[in-house]
């Protein structure tokens, strides 16, 4: 049998069994753990980073830290006022002057004074049943649907009060952060799935960028990844990794591939074999 017939039939049954094929791309990405420190609270969740500030917020007490971004140490901290409703805080954005932040039960978005603390605008996210992770981007804010039946990621304009896109995200969607694909030069949204770990990039307007994906590299195990991300520069990110109660600080390796090659999307995951 030919190379290109092995290649051919390969592709078919890469099809059938229902896997995400992530082939090799110039584009591609993994990362790096630099370095990592202790979260301040039991519950980290909410992260982004703004003017040389690491902001994280505690998802039970509402609790907002000022964090230094390369010793993790507490400058201040603050409860938005008033309180936001819901059970639990777990997404966190920033745009100039204001952050923003995600509630559940009931999904809410918050925006929020970055000196002042208090909440100057809510709105009501009715067709997001699950709120997770957050990022913002010029006029829009970017919330992650963790909900068991909507993998989405959902492009939301403040302004309007209204969902203007929405597309599939990783396995139970967690954490968000827009960055610079650094090989195109576009915005991309990066989001990390709870389940795997995989890291998926998107265009802005939802497109995928087929072949390019990274897994997160703390050591979180299957089903753990819930938590933020959020985005420093254009190869440097963080990630509140939630269930390990710490702060990871990661280097993008752009256009390098992450192993494993395959990562399925219908019946478990195939592990690694090399690093």
């Amino acid at each position: 049998m030919s190379t290109a017939n092995r290649h051919t039939r390969l592709a078919v049954c890469v099809a059938i069994m229902g896997v995400w094929a992530w082939g090799s791309s110039a584009g591609a990405a993994s990362d790096t753990i630099l370095s990592s420190f202790a979260s301040p609270t039991s519950f980290p969740y909410g992260l982004t980073y703004s003017s040389g500030t690491l902001y994280l917020s505690d998802a039970v007490s509402m609790t907002i830290y000022r964090l230094h971004p390369d010793t993790g140490s507490v400058m201040s901290s603050f409860v938005p006022s008033p309180k936001p409703a819901g059970s639990f805080m777990v997404g966190l954005a920033s745009t100039p002057g204001y952050l923003w932040a995600t509630t559940i039960s009931p999904s809410r978005l918050f925006q929020i004074g970055a000196t002042s603390g208090s909440v100057v605008n809510s709105y009501t996210l009715s067709s997001i049943t699950d709120a997770d992770g957050l990022a913002a981007e010029g006029n829009y804010v970017y919330i992650a649907n963790s909900s068991s039946t909507a993998f989405f990621v959902y492009k939301f304009h403040p302004s309007s009060g209204s969902i203007v896109d929405s597309w599939p995200g990783g396995k139970y969607p967690s954490g968000l952060n827009v960055i610079t694909h650094v090989p195109t030069g576009q915005k991309v949204v990066m989001n990390v799935g709870n389940v795997d770990g995989w890291v998926p990039f998107n265009g802005l307007n939802g497109q995928r960028y087929s072949g390019q994906a990274f897994k997160i590299d703390a050591p979180c195990g299957e089903g753990n990844y819930a938590g933020d991300l959020a985005t420093r520069d254009n190869t440097h990110i963080y990630y509140a990794a939630n269930y390990l109660k710490y702060i990871y600080y990661l280097s993008i390796n752009w256009g390098k591939n992450e192993v494993p090659a395959v990562a399925p999307t219908s019946f478990g995951k195939i592990k690694a074999l090399y690093r």
